[in-house]
């Protein structure tokens, strides 16, 4: 078994690290420097604008620009609480 750790810093603002085991990635971390990363986090937001067209809304979430959930992100018990239902948009 022959396990290797593979880094990319070509990139000033970005730093990829690849963990490969016989020859199949494994693992795949990439970090960005100039970027900050809030998916996946939980934030208290407020709609400033619905876009029913692409089923989305955009969220103020106190970062200096607005995040986009998508009706998919959401869990049924939360916007059904609003009429919305996805079974009959």
């Amino acid at each position: 078994m022959k396990k290797e750790i593979l880094i990319n810093v070509a990139q000033p603002e970005e730093c990829r690290i690849a963990i490969v085991e016989d020859g199949r990635l494994e693992e795949l971390y990439i970090e960005r420097a100039s970027q900050d990363n809030y998916v996946g986090n939980i934030y208290k937001g407020k709609i400033v604008n619905l876009e029913p067209s692409i089923q989305a809304a955009f969220v103020d979430f106190g970062v200096g620009r607005n995040g986009f959930l998508h009706i998919s992100d959401v869990e049924p018990q939360y916007f059904r609480q609003g009429g919305y239902d996805p079974d009959n948009p």
